[in-house]
């Protein structure tokens, strides 16, 4: 089973927040927080890389649909 503090890092990583938030809301030193972190990309490389990043099957879709929309100020 994991540990508690690996499964509560991840799950602040999930949510967004960065290595050095996920630290300091945990209350742990940057070295621990690099194991911790070592041990979140070891279950899942692609956590913290936006979902839209994994799917090229979606963007090739959408160029074959006519691209993505364009935001204007």
């Amino acid at each position: 089973m994991a540990n508690i503090e690996v499964l509560n890092y991840s799950v602040l990583r999930c949510g967004g927040a960065s290595q050095g938030r996920a630290c300091a809301e945990l209350g742990v030193s940057s070295g621990r927080g690099l194991v911790l972190e070592a041990s979140f990309l070891r279950r899942d490389p692609d956590a913290v890389r936006p979902r839209f990043a994994r799917h090229a099957r979606h963007v090739k879709a959408a160029l074959a649909a006519g691209g993505f929309p364009v935001l204007k100020r």
